[in-house]
């Protein structure tokens, strides 16, 4: 990759650099935006994110669309050319997507294109990188010095400060990622919801709905686990025992203390602010699932009466319980023979319409049916989404306080006498009556699908029943627990509720055998009641194992619940909850069905799990290298790691897709370089619009290691001109100009890319040396370069390529030579500009001779003179003005005729002896003595050089005799018409053409007489004798001419002759004058 066989630069298994990253770069949609412009395209803090820990939804996209007149950072692309092909084929990709749903993690993975969220993918990135690199200086920048506290005690708190950073940054990170899917769950639910279109493209619009609102739930996990720090995200991933659970303090020795302050003292924050591993997990875990749900219903009050045929909540007029039935037992009363209790069994009110005392369903009119279903149903939901208040306040206001009153008796016991002083019982009580709803609810034990949107009003007072009683068993039993989601929030609440319950019950019976030790009377409040339920319905808890919690799922006879976590987004929620082996296995089993996928269409679950192993890369290198493909998925004998693998296929995809070239440089920057040099160059070689490339140029610089974007570029621009893939047309590609075909036009192009920074213009003049080498070698095979075999080389020259590009690229090696990596010598730089120079001579030389040749081709030397008047009445004097004035006419006429072929034969005579007398010899290396000259390419240069010097030198010598010898016969014909028309008084009307031309200084008559006719421009022995004096000029070794003319000598010779003899003709004024 070193030009002219210098070393690459030195490998570095990852490249980013400790510049850049920072906030002053230029990022991609902001190509050209002034330095200093804010790129933080995460929250602030003060904003509210989707979460669930904030009621308001804001993501990047909308923060940047909002606060930014340019639009999105990292989303704007140079628009595609009209066209553009593929820009018209993809312009409909939503709209076309036929994927019907989800599909588990052994098939399809990926349900239709998610366009407008690669970009806030890329944002997010880009500002974490900004953030790890800012905390890498904080770190490189402390130094502590041994033996002095101050200095110690200072940096010790910078490195606190730069942890905290660090911590933030991975925070924002996983919290941005989930606010960017969540948003696009919500927005795709809208287009569901909505309506509209065929029936495969709502269910493609619902499955990426589910899939971005899964996906957006993972990151939400993420995000809550690393609240915890890396050991709660990554548990126990390196192979070490879990941890088991304890608590902080041993509530036996608590007998003072109320059962609400020994729960806080136990399960609370240490003094320090730690909790045990498990349980602060299992709290992390309660509270993200809560604020799943929480979104869940939030969406569907918020789309409570838009095409919703089951609106979730009763009407809102409700402010009474069961109105209809009510109303159903006064007119029972009044047509009964007797008297009928308002307090009697309902048995004896309905008979056989109440089958069950806990079936409250069974006895209610159809309409207050529906509308308790509704009520409970929402209540359930809430109870699901962590918000109990909101549930009591909204059965309260139905007119069913007393489901209020029942529900709450959960609380402990606190020392201001609040909370149930008999919450066991109460809690055995609620365990006791779901069991009986369950006899009524339950699906049975065989495999179920639930598709019932409401279910009867029982159903879901026995699932709230299930969730205060901690009974999971009926819970998973329970249809309204539609989702996984609702059976993970089922286990993991039990799995709290049953380590609260161990707590209060250890601090209990102390407490009662503290009593009978005492043989006091009840000392504590709730010990006059026995043992805290010791009967052996009491549900048991896996001790903080979420894995073990999470394995009751598989025993619900729901598919919903039981096949949920089929889903690859679900599959690793369970994954980092379960943590130890399941985390590796999880992405390496997502990688390899992702680098293994050849459907495009699966590019989304691909940018998940890339993004995913991105950040584990970042926070946890020692865990990343230890993931790796299986054995079965083969990597081409590749050893890259599985985040450079995952890299290098989401790279080839982002490739595929224009409007998304704008994010490839960030994502190659996290590869090694020898990977980014092959990736981006391979990239970059079908990128054609300008715009387009100072764009992903300008990102090069921006994110890659110095210098290593003049070393793609090279790769780049050199396989551009040497291949020979058959040209096709690409988006952006100008039209090839007149006269060349397209495939060349292309590889002229590919000069530009060197051609945009100073500092590259040394490779440019490399490379158009290079590629005006092979048109001439090419144009090269004709007898005679004409002027359209080399229009190609003309055009780059003159209309491509920068006018002092030479200049400036030697003095871009004058400056840097011996200080840049990589640069070229300023010896080589020398030869480089006389090369381009001697080419850029000839090609000059050659469009004087055409233009020659087309002037001499349109310039008769003969014309008549008007005919002289006869007879008349004129006498002599008369006759003999006219003659002089018809003499002058002529001449001035020959002499206008002369000045037109001495100029275009002087033009092209001086510029094609430079080209023969050029200093040293054209195309000969000003340095001959050079290392590079040791290397393949300097070797293949060289013999270039030479075939091109063999072949254009000859011609050249040819074209100036032909021109010096055309010249002189054309300025012959001038004689011969002259004196063909006027005679003997031709003489002197061409001695004094000739002394028009004439440049030296005369003094006599006889000079001008002798000396004219070789010296005027309009005379042919001026023209004849420079053509003999290339003899000499040939034979001067110092042009270096001898050695190429070859066989071609003796014909030179013979020219060379033929002029001797013709210019003693012409230099002989009786010689020339006598026809």
């Amino acid at each position: 990759l070193g030009l002219w066989g210098e070393a690459s630069p030195s490998p570095r298994r990852k490249s980013p650099s400790a510049s850049r990253y920072n906030d002053s770069l230029n990022t991609p949609a902001t190509f050209g935006v002034s330095d200093g412009q804010e790129n933080d395209n995460f929250m602030d803090e003060d904003d509210a994110d989707a979460t669930g820990r904030s009621p308001n939804l804001r993501s990047p996209e909308e923060k940047m669309i909002n606060n930014s007149k340019e639009g999105p950072v990292g989303v704007q692309t140079p628009l595609p050319s009209e066209n553009d092909d593929y820009a018209m084929e993809h312009e409909n990709d939503d709209d076309n997507d036929d994927d019907d749903g989800m599909n588990t993690a052994h098939n399809n993975i990926i349900f239709g294109d998610d366009s407008d969220s690669y970009g806030p993918y890329h944002n997010a990135l880009l500002t974490f990188l900004q953030s790890r690199e800012r905390l890498s200086k904080a770190y490189s920048a402390v130094q502590v010095e041994d033996g002095e506290d101050d200095v110690m005690q200072e940096e010790n708190e910078e490195l606190a400060e730069a942890n905290a950073a660090g911590e933030e940054a991975e925070m924002k990170f996983l919290s941005s990622l989930a606010e960017i899917c969540l948003l696009r769950g919500s927005q795709d639910g809208g287009k569901v919801g909505r309506g509209g279109g065929s029936a495969a493209a709502a269910a493609a619009a619902a499955g990426l709905c589910e899939a971005s609102k899964n996906e957006g739930n993972f990151w939400d996990l993420m995000t809550a686990l690393r609240e915890g720090g890396t050991d709660s995200l990554f548990y126990c991933v390196d192979g070490e025992s879990p941890p088991d659970l304890s608590l902080n303090n041993d509530p036996a020795t608590m007998l003072a203390m109320s059962p609400a302050e020994v729960l806080e003292a136990c399960l609370g924050e240490d003094e320090d602010g730690n909790t045990s591993l498990p349980l602060q997990r299992l709290n992390a875990a309660l509270s993200w699932i809560e604020a799943c749900l929480g979104r869940n219903f939030d969406e569907k009050i918020a789309n409570e009466y838009k095409n919703s045929s089951d609106p979730i909540l009763p009407p809102p007029g409700r402010r009474t319980m069961w109105p209809a039935t009510v109303e159903a037992m006064k007119r029972k009363c009044q047509t009964s023979r007797g008297k009928i209790h308002l307090d009697a069994p309902l048995q004896h009110i309905f008979g056989d319409r109440s089958t069950s005392p806990v079936n409250v369903s069974s006895f209610l009119e159809s309409e207050d049916e529906a509308n308790d279903a509704r009520l409970l149903r929402a209540c359930f939901m809430l109870f699901q989404a962590g918000r109990i208040d909101e549930a009591l306040k909204l059965v309260s206001d139905c007119g069913q306080a007393w489901r209020a009153a029942s529900w709450i008796g959960g609380e402990p016991l606190s020392s201001d006498g609040s909370g149930n002083p008999t919450r066991s019982l109460w809690k055995k009580q609620c365990r006791e009556i779901s069991k009986q709803m369950a006899r009524v609810t339950q699906v049975g034990n065989s495999p179920q699908t639930n598709t019932r949107s409401l279910h009867s009003s029982i159903a879901y007072e026995a699932a709230i029943l299930c969730l205060l009683s901690d009974d999971v068993h009926n819970a998973l039993n329970n249809p309204v627990f539609q989702t996984w989601e609702s059976g993970v929030h089922a286990v993991l609440h039990a799995e709290r509720g049953i380590i609260v319950d161990e707590v209060l019950k250890a601090h209990n019976n102390t407490r009662i055998e503290a009593a009978e030790e005492s043989q006091t009377h009840f000392p504590y409040v709730g010990t006059e009641f026995d043992a805290f339920d010791n009967n052996e319905s009491a549900p048991e808890g896996c001790d903080g194992d979420l894995g073990a919690a999470l394995e009751q799922l598989d025993s619900s006879p729901l598919d919903e619940i039981r096949e949920g976590s089929g889903d690859p987004f679900r599959n690793g929620m369970s994954s980092f909850l379960v943590g130890q082996n399941a985390v590796k296995e999880y992405i390496e089993e997502c990688a390899a069905l992702s680098i293994a996928a050849q459907n495009e269409d699966e590019a989304c679950f691909l940018r998940f799990i890339a993004h995913l192993v991105i950040f584990i890369d970042s926070v946890q290198p020692d865990f990343s290298s230890q993931l790796s493909l299986p054995q079965d998925v083969g990597s081409d004998g590749n050893d890259d790691s599985l985040c450079e693998l995952l890299l290098l296929k989401y790279i080839s995809y982002l490739s595929t897709r224009r409007d998304l070239w704008s994010h490839v440089a960030l994502y190659c920057s996290l590869l090694s370089v020898d990977n980014i040099l092959e990736t981006y160059s391979s990239f970059l070689i079908n990128v054609h619009s300008d715009q387009e490339r100072k764009m992903t140029l300008q990102q090069a610089r921006d994110f890659f290691p110095e210098g290593l974007d003049c070393c793609i570029l090279r790769n780049v621009v050199r396989e551009m001109i040497i291949s020979d893939i058959p040209w096709q047309h690409a988006p952006g590609e100008e039209g090839a100009p007149a006269g060349v075909n397209s495939a060349d036009a292309r590889k002229m192009r590919s000069i530009h890319w060197l051609c945009y920074y100073p500092e590259h213009w040394p490779d440019a003049l490399v490379c158009s040396n290079l590629l005006l080498r092979i048109f001439l070698l090419t144009e090269g095979v004709g007898t005679e370069p004409s002027d359209s075999n080399l229009l190609a080389c003309k055009i780059l020259c003159d209309k491509m390529l920068p006018d002092d590009l030479a200049d400036v690229a030697l003095m871009q090696c004058e400056q840097n030579d011996g200080n840049v990596p990589m640069s070229i010598s300023l010896p080589m730089a020398q030869n480089l500009r006389k090369e381009y120079i001697s080419i850029d001579m000839f090609l000059n030389a050659h469009t004087m001779y055409a233009q020659f040749l087309d002037v001499i081709a349109n310039t008769s030397p003969s014309h008549s003179s008007k005919s002289k008047m006869t007879g008349g009445t004129q006498n002599e004097f008369e006759k003999g003005i006219a003659d002089k004035m018809e003499r002058n006419a002529f001449r001035q006429k020959k002499s206008g005729l002369c000045k037109i072929i001495a100029k275009a034969a002087t033009r092209a005579s001086d510029a094609l002896m430079e080209v023969i007398s050029f200093s040293g010899g054209w195309l000969i290396d000003e340095n001959v003595s050079l290392s590079e000259e040791d290397t393949e390419e300097a070797q293949s240069r060289s013999h270039e050089m030479n075939a091109i010097r063999s072949t254009f030198l000859p011609k050249v010598v040819f074209m100036l005799y032909e021109v010096l010898d055309k010249t002189a016969s054309w300025l012959e014909q001038v004689v011969y018409d002259t004196l063909i028309q006027f005679g003997s008084g031709s003489e002197d009307m061409l001695l004094a053409l000739f002394s028009t031309f004439d440049e030296s200084d005369r003094s006599n008559d006889d000079d001008v007489t002798m000396d004219v006719l070789t010296t005027s421009l309009a005379a042919p022995g001026y023209w004849h004798s420079k053509a003999l004096s290339l003899a000499s000029v040939i034979g001067n070794d110092a042009n270096m001419i001898n050695q190429v003319l070859g066989s071609d000598m003796e014909r030179f010779q013979t020219s060379i002759a033929e002029s001797h003899v013709k210019l003693g003709r012409c230099s002989n004024r009786d010689s020339l004058f006598d026809r």
